[in-house]
């Protein structure tokens, strides 16, 4: 996995029997770094560079440098319980949060540190209650530095926390998000409507220009609950995902979602998607030019849009709920986790097609390689507590790398070493040599009771008439328990005996209709397939293929639409077009 040189990220893993590094070429234990064999690790962090690692026990909080490929303890922080860390884009320092806890007959203690990453030595404490947002922001530079606190959001420069630069007060601001590419910053903020009915809004400013005159654009909403802000790498465009908790038309239960995008030009806009439903991904290009999204009722649609809001490609629909780029940028990874049965997808970006398709099963979390080119996946507890373990994957679908978790271990987290970004790479559709799984596949037979294997299945899924009527050999009828009968019931018994050995009679001869007990006209014996009654009318094949079609249809108003309001449609886009009149013909024809 190496390349142009770059050393290849060793393999971070914490589970119930500790936390260890993994070797890139065989995934052995990294004879560089001691293992630790806490089973309470809680958390782990590279830093931007992957030159630090730190780690929490839930009694002290180590800190380690990489130093001629061997890992050395540079801090140990007496810190216990500590529950998430960060480190600061240029690893100065090392942000820790533990449970909030209030101890009665003691004063509160402040449960957010700031730490020297090089002596270990507390900078600075605050109190932060909640999880969400715990982390201060800092740009890439670490000129500035902020968070949140009650109804404003506090800047710090320089990583001088002695005082407060500044200040972006907002009534009831509950969410920011701050642009983190150095020279210009840009800083969101949102607030929900103060009354019931009102509107929610976010307003973004260009900092220190922070007075409430000095937005540079305002946009508002309803139905809005929280709302997730996502800046593109250049901070010149951010993504607004707007979530409602219930939504009123009761037609979705994950709430009710919207899309909105604004730009530090102070243009604002509304993200159309052509599906009804839930947004359940969005994610910006490292190069900040593209955004995905995939949206709508399963099975989801996968989409892509440029920087002004356009869609410029359709990637169809499917069982999907996130869409990942490569660092590079040049590969679109679209896969279904969690509920869903773990399809994958690689889409090659520049050119908008697809690379390969492949399956990783009970997956539970994906992260790429520094390098671009393999994928991590993961199945971890507590999400799953059976057939813990990761594979590694080359994006061309072969499986490179898989190691199992027996029980009891289990495995909590996994991830690569951060690293120097790897240079673009040339893709190909060709599959590299790889592994076969150990992982047994998923069984394809019926349920059977543990009493019951072994033995030869008796089961029936279907009632002997309920089955396409083949020609057969007539069957015995079943004896029937010796009963005393009236002379009325045994005639009854002799009518229904009658009528159902004439009823298998012209089963045989395929001329019966089984929907209301009367005599069919004979089939074609050109095409002696058995469809049943409904077969005579309704023909599932064609049905599917013109649903098809009306489907593509409809795409194709939605382009033409786009192209009436002006806007350039892709190469793609286009042809999908011309194909109108193709269609609509064999519609025509199908609807004969």
């Amino acid at each position: 996995m190496s390349s142009g040189g770059l050393v290849p990220p060793s393999l971070a893993v914490r589970g119930s029997r500790g936390f260890c590094l993994q070797k890139p070429a065989d995934y052995a234990v990294h004879q560089g770094f001691q293992p630790d064999e806490s089973k309470s690790c809680k958390a782990f962090q590279f830093s931007h560079d992957g030159k630090c690692l730190a780690w929490s026990n839930w009694s002290t909080v180590q800190i380690a440098s990489l130093v001629d490929g061997s890992w050395r303890v540079s801090a140990t922080i007496q810190q216990p319980k500590v529950y998430a860390l960060q480190f600061s884009p240029l690893s100065s320092l090392l942000a820790t949060w533990e449970q909030y806890a209030v101890i009665q007959g003691q004063q509160p203690q402040p449960n957010l540190h700031l730490w020297d990453v090089k002596t270990g030595e507390k900078v600075k404490s605050f109190f932060q209650k909640k999880l969400s947002l715990w982390c201060p922001i800092w740009n890439t530079d670490e000129t500035i530095c902020c968070r949140m606190v009650n109804n404003e959001v506090q800047f710090y420069q320089n990583n001088d926390f002695s005082a407060i630069a500044h200040k972006l007060h907002m009534n009831k601001i509950s969410d920011f998000g701050m642009s983190q590419n150095a020279g210009q910053t840009h800083v969101v903020g949102y607030a929900p409507g103060s009354n019931k009915g009102a509107p929610s809004f976010c307003k973004l400013y260009k900092f220190p220009n922070l007075e409430e005159a000095q937005a540079i654009a305002n946009k508002s909403f309803f139905q809005a609950d929280s709302v997730d802000i996502k800046w593109n790498s250049a901070g010149t465009c951010v993504l607004l995902l707007v979530q409602a908790e219930v939504d009123k038309t009761g037609s979705s239960y994950y709430g009710k979602q919207q899309l909105h995008f604004m730009s530090v030009k102070g243009e604002t806009s509304r993200i159309q998607l052509n599906k009804e439903g839930p947004i359940y991904h969005v994610n910006w290009s490292p190069k900040g030019d593209l955004f995905s999204v995939v949206h709508g009722f399963m099975p989801a649609k996968s989409s892509l849009f440029n920087m002004k809001g356009d869609q410029v490609f359709d990637f169809g629909t499917g069982p999907k709920n996130i869409a990942l780029f490569n660092p590079q940028g040049n590969i679109l990874m679209i896969g279904g986790f969690g509920n869903l049965r773990g399809k994958i997808d690689m889409w090659d970006v520049a050119n908008r097609s697809i690379i390969s398709s492949f399956d990783a099963p009970d997956t539970t979390d994906v992260k790429w390689h520094p390098d671009g080119q393999h994928l991590l996946s993961t199945t971890c507890a507590p999400r799953l507590r059976m057939g813990n373990g990761y594979k590694i994957w080359h994006y061309s679908g072969s499986l490179m790398h898989e190691k199992d978790f027996t029980p009891p271990d289990e495995l909590w987290e996994a991830d690569f070493q951060s690293s120097t970004p790897y240079p673009p790479f040339k893709i190909s559709k060709q599959a590299v040599q790889g592994i076969k799984s150990k992982t047994p596949q998923e069984s394809k037979q019926v349920y059977r009771p543990p009493g019951a294997k072994g033995a030869p299945s008796t089961f029936k899924l279907h009632r002997p008439e309920e089955v396409s009527p083949a020609p057969r050999q007539q069957a015995p009828l079943v004896e029937e328990k010796a009963e005393n009968l009236s002379k009325t019931a045994a005639k009854n018994k002799k009518r229904r005996d009658a009528a159902r050995k004439k009823r298998e009679e012209e089963e045989a001869a395929g001329i019966y209709n089984a929907a209301n007990g009367t005599a069919a006209a004979a089939p074609n014996p050109a095409n002696n397939s058995y469809k049943g009654a409904a077969g005579l009318l309704f023909d599932p094949e064609k049905e599917k293929k013109m649903k098809k079609i009306k489907d593509k249809l409809s795409s194709i108003d939605g382009l033409k639409e786009m192209q009436k309001q002006g806007k350039e449609l892709e190469k793609n886009q286009l042809e999908k077009i011309s194909k109108e009149a193709e269609l609509l013909a064999e519609l025509k024809k199908l609807s004969v």
